[in-house]
């Protein structure tokens, strides 16, 4: 035995806790003193909501039946399916194809084109019996479950302006084109607030799909579909058992598809969201670091008007990514074909602990992964504080201030969405679902793609000389898209329209209904090929003029006529929800492919729905989906 003597007891508890250093103490009495809130967290939300520069939540944008009538008919209310109708003719046509919304493929084979027909056909025309005796129509079927007068149940009715982005993320268009964020110049500190608009409108999308009737909804809605394959799948699969064909698994794709869908819109989403929080943020952190408060002292700072502007709009884009970041997701829990059960009904979060000290994961249900992060990032955000500081001799000594606690903040917040995402929320999403959608058209054999245009000059006004002036400047404005997009080149080639002159024609200048009726009569001919059937584009005196003298506060734009339109057809809710429209609609040249024409290619938007975001605009001109109205 050693003789030395045995260690006292202080000396080994003294070895294994070592003593905390001044930011380590100083870290717990922060979390002890911010433990619920501070004397400011009340009045800073309430300042951050009033604001307006994050999220409302999209309660405000569905209807409420116990609303006023002033407050009903202050905005444009839309039928919305949630489920969007043109989801069933991607999900056949990713099915042939054996490629799913993002682009990958699918993992089951291509589906055999004889079940395509079956499936447009009533069961009594083809099934085994017993199922003989029906005559249900798959399609039909599906159709009816996505919203309709024999099934209204899941109808929703939703401002416009909540309705027109919906559209555009379910089918993985974003809400502003690279040009025309440069355009509007939303990277200008004076320009933050309608900068912050367009990320708020993209999360308050998702804020809609998480609501629990919305949630519940879209949920139901995907297994009536689901059961309705199910019934086709189990009738065809008896059939083509007699014929020795290989059996196909309808609700495997069906659950495939969702999936990929739901994922690819949500991580594009996310990824847009936060990558525009980070380009707003950078220059207000640089600003905040050349800004010193007058006074500080440990926690309560004095700051002056420009500090708090600075400080202010940091707080709100901390609440806009940390509400991307909760927000943006279509959880598919309770999604038959899936292992998942429903998470509506599981123990709501802990709030007894307003920290997260362990690393968090995705929950589906919205409130337990809304409170696990908010209680995590506000942990973090602490941890993040005092560890910077700890290398220093003194850390309270803290110069920089506000700059080094938001950059903080921002490391806490990166952390945090890792934990919650993934790995995969740092990832670049790849090529737009438009995008795939029109490649794989492309690469058809013998197959048109109708994307390009023919315009009619239907105004005389000006000289041929000022003509030609006219189309080399549009031409210069409708040639500048896409630099943000990958895989476009192909479809850039394709983008062109080509001008006829109505006069000679014989369409008189300023006569829509003619050129309407004239093009009409191309749309089956050669004249045409390569070209859109359902527009014709148009120069008219004011279309013209917006090129060669461009007002101050827009950019020049072109003349859409809806090639289909009728002015006998008296549809209710088409004037209910699109009044005023007469068939045509103004579009700005820097929006006709990649808002437009995205929106054209995924069947998700046309003229029509168009039009109520242009209505009350001074010139009647589509300028994007979150329109301000002009004074004349």
């Amino acid at each position: 035995m050693s003789g030395e003597p045995p260690p006292r007891r202080g000396d080994t508890e003294s070895q294994q806790q070592p003593a905390m250093n001044p930011s380590q103490l100083l870290l717990q009495l922060d979390l002890l003193l911010s433990r619920n809130g501070t004397h400011m967290s009340d009045e800073l939300r309430q300042n951050r909501i009033a604001r307006s520069n994050t999220p409302s939540g999209a309660t405000d944008h569905i209807m409420n039946l116990c609303a006023s009538k002033a407050e009903v008919d202050a905005k444009l209310w839309i039928v919305d399916r949630i489920l969007e109708p043109q989801t069933i003719p991607h999900f056949i046509e990713a099915s042939i194809g054996g490629r799913l919304p993002s682009g990958r493929p699918s993992a089951l084979p291509p589906l055999d084109p004889e079940v395509l027909m079956l499936m447009q056909q009533p069961f009594s025309e083809w099934a085994l019996p017993p199922l003989d005796a029906s005559h249900d129509v798959l399609v039909t079927q599906v159709m009816i479950r996505i919203g309709s007068f024999e099934d209204p149940d899941r109808l929703v009715s939703i401002s416009k302006e909540l309705h027109a982005m919906k559209s555009r993320i379910w089918e993985g268009i974003m809400p502003i084109s690279e040009r025309r964020w440069h355009d509007l110049r939303l990277d200008d500190a004076e320009n933050f607030h309608e900068a912050c608009q367009y990320i708020a409108a993209v999360t308050n999308v998702f804020h809609y799909f998480n609501m629990p009737p919305i949630k519940a909804a879209l949920r139901e809605t995907y297994n009536l579909i689901w059961d309705h394959l199910d019934a086709f799948e189990k009738a065809v699969n008896a059939k083509r058992a007699i014929e020795d064909k290989e059996p196909v698994l309808l609700t495997s794709r069906w659950h495939e598809f969702i999936s990929d869908h739901f994922q690819s819109i949500s991580n594009r989403s996310h990824h847009w969201a936060i990558s525009h929080v980070e380009r707003l943020r950078g220059p207000i952190l640089e600003d905040l670091a050349n800004q010193a408060p007058a006074q500080s002292f440990m926690l309560f700072p004095t700051y002056d008007d420009q500090m708090w502007d600075l400080t202010n709009k940091i707080h709100d884009l901390v609440e806009n990514a940390a509400q991307a970041d909760t927000a943006i997701f279509i959880p598919m829990d309770g999604y038959k074909g899936g292992d998942l059960p429903s998470q509506d009904d599981v123990p709501g979060p802990d709030m007894s602990n307003p920290y997260r000290e362990e690393p968090i994961h995705f929950a589906a249900n919205t409130m337990v992964r809304k409170a696990d992060y908010y209680c995590r990032l506000k942990y973090l955000s602490r941890v993040e504080t005092w560890t910077e500081r700890s290398d220093g001799d003194d850390p309270l000594g803290s110069k920089e201030g506000p700059a080094e606690s938001a950059r903080s903040q921002v490391r806490a917040q990166n952390k945090a969405r890792i934990e919650l995402r993934g790995k995969a929320a740092d990832e670049l999403p790849g090529e737009e679902l438009w995008v795939t959608s029109a490649q794989r058209v492309l690469s058809m054999p013998k197959h048109e793609w109708e994307w390009a245009y023919v315009g009619y000059r239907l105004s005389h006004d000006h000289t041929d000389e000022e003509w030609d002036a006219f189309k080399n400047k549009f031409e210069l404005d409708i040639s500048n898209w896409g630099a943000e997009l990958e895989g476009v080149d192909k479809i850039k080639g394709r983008s062109k329209v080509e001008w006829r002159d109505a006069r000679d024609l014989g369409i008189p200048d300023g006569d829509v209904a003619a050129a309407r009726e004239h093009f009409q009569s191309l749309r089956d001919s050669d004249a045409v090929k390569g070209a859109r059937t359902d527009i014709l584009l148009a120069a008219d005196k004011a279309v013209i003029d917006s090129y060669l003298a461009p007002p101050s506060d827009q950019g020049g734009f072109v003349l859409a006529i809806d090639v289909d339109y009728d002015p006998k057809d008296n549809d209710p809710q088409r004037a209910e929800e699109s009044p005023g429209y007469e068939g045509t609609l103004r579009i700005l040249g820097s929006l006709l492919w990649d808002d437009v024409g995205a929106m054209l290619q995924t069947q998700t938007q046309h003229l029509a729905d168009l039009w109520p975001l242009a209505m009350n605009d001074k010139r009647r001109v589509y300028q994007g989906p979150l329109p301000k109205a002009s004074e004349d």
